[in-house]
């Protein structure tokens, strides 16, 4: 059972913004802080700067031999099994740090060169240079670090969702005391054997089926082949002259001689810092997971149909007895349409005269396509994608414009879309999108049920760059 299906949801992965985690077992998935580091949204950077912070500490402490420091620091990476990412096969066991593995983690760190000489600086590096530090345990120490991050996400996630939070005990790292601390906060919980299990929500943007750097990747491909060089240039005892007169060095032999570990990788690293700069540089930064991607990752991987999602809005009759279902369904449909471009959806509510309102709001990720042309070459501030949703069989009047004109700001961004069932004077509406844009500078356009259908449809078959032409083709109208 998944996390949707336990609290009854009624949505799949693709219309979900977090991984839609298997509520009895682990998914095969984790956090990189490389991943984290790259990205400029402000989630981001925070996250990075926390990360970033907490293992400077670390590090500073080890090397200045201050072990109650470096101890107390390590003391509390353990098990974040709320987040069932990992390896377990029945309920998430937690391959974290823990007590023990704590010790064994600063044993390791202290024992190392490349903390004692100052190489080693980030949390990535540790996949390269300290032995015992795989993915998984990067992964769990990354969890463990921006856990208040994520227990913040979670929150917003399930208000989104109508799922019920309880008080529950968590131990977070907060940055401004520098320190672990323990509090009461408010999480959603799931019954497991009869005990209520509390879950924290990764967001899938984050997710990744594997580390961007990779030790053994690094020793074949870089570290070997530059010693293939070197041996032929020294014309060594590792050299084979070949049937044809060629001479070669065959990575087999080097292997005898420079066996894997990753002792010997610092060593060769801290006396090649070009190698490895090189080998860093080609690191390309990794893509967020397709909902496909985390599809295939489940125990259970169920087929993903963005048609379906259409059927079962067009099934919704227009007025007021559907509006509340009609702003759930678009919320779905928003996340998968716009999925990896915008995340962090959320809905807002607040009283306006006496009237339930509610739109949705969500951050601008883009490093391609629409959204992303929109602030680089439209030059539009769109920090903050906004939507209102209106479920009337009438065309839109001022009022529905006035009201998303409201939530843009120069602070919160320009550019909002009115989502509506349909359009009979496509003309007067463009020409009141005109109207603010020329007299307030917001930039508002239009969707109906037609666009969201054709929107779904270029999704399923995964044009993405249809999706950004159709768009543009929606702003060109007010814009000309």
């Amino acid at each position: 059972m998944r996390f949707s299906e336990y609290f009854s949801l009624g949505v799949s992965q693709h219309e979900l913004d977090f991984v839609d985690i298997p509520i009895d077992t682990d998914i095969r998935l984790f956090l990189d802080p490389y991943a984290i580091s790259i990205p400029d949204d402000p989630w981001f950077v925070e996250c990075n700067n926390i990360i970033v912070g907490y293992f400077d500490l670390v590090i500073e402490a080890i090397r200045a031999r201050d072990e109650t420091t470096s101890l107390r620091l390590l003391s509390r990476l353990r098990e974040p099994n709320q987040t069932h990412f990992g390896f377990s096969q029945g309920f998430p066991s937690g391959r974290s740090i823990g007590d023990k593995q704590s010790v064994q983690l600063h044993d390791r760190l202290r024992r190392s060169r490349a903390v004692r000489t100052g190489f080693l600086r980030d949390l990535a590096d540790c996949e390269l240079v300290i032995p015992g530090i795989a993915r998984d345990k990067i992964s769990d120490i990354t969890t463990n670090i921006i856990k208040a991050k994520l227990i913040e996400y979670t929150r917003d996630q399930c208000l989104a969702h109508r799922v019920p939070l309880r008080e529950v005990p968590q131990i977070y790292w907060h940055p401004p005391s520098q320190s672990w601390q323990s509090s009461y906060v408010f999480l959603p919980t799931v019954k497991i054997l009869n005990v209520d299990q509390p879950v924290i929500l990764v967001p899938k943007i984050i997710a990744r089926l594997d580390l961007a750097y990779d030790a053994y990747h690094y020793y074949r491909e870089y570290v070997l082949t530059y010693l293939q060089a070197e041996h032929l240039e020294a014309a060594s005892s590792l050299v084979t002259l070949l049937k044809n007169g060629k001479k070669v060095v065959f990575k087999k032999d080097l292997k005898q001689t420079y066996p894997y570990s990753k002792d010997f990788l610092y060593q060769f690293s801290d006396e090649h810092p070009d190698v490895l700069d090189k080998y860093k540089s080609s690191v390309a930064p990794t893509e967020p997971l397709s909902n496909s991607d985390i599809e295939d990752t489940q125990r259970d991987p169920r087929d993903i149909s963005y048609d379906h999602l259409f059927n079962l809005l067009a099934q919704l009759l227009p007025g007021s007895q559907a509006a509340a279902e009609y702003h759930d369904k678009v919320f779905g449909i928003l996340h998968a349409i716009f999925y990896p471009q915008l995340w962090k959806f959320r809905k807002e509510r607040e009283i306006n005269q006496g009237r339930k309102r509610l739109d949705i709001v969500c951050e601008n990720h883009a490093t391609t396509g629409f959204f992303f042309r929109l602030n680089t070459f439209h030059r539009v501030l769109c920090p903050y994608i906004h939507f209102e949703c209106k479920n009337y069989a009438s065309d839109l009047a001022n009022p529905e414009f006035d009201q998303l004109n409201g939530r843009l700001s120069d602070h919160r961004g320009r550019f909002g879309i009115l989502i509506c069932r349909s359009i009979k004077d496509k003309n007067k509406a463009v020409a009141t999108c005109k109207d603010f844009l020329h007299n307030q500078s917001s930039y508002i356009i239009i969707l109906d049920d037609d666009d969201l259908r054709a929107l779904l449809h270029l999704k399923q078959t995964h044009d993405e760059n249809g999706i950004s032409d159709y768009l543009e083709d929606c702003l060109q109208k007010i814009l000309f």
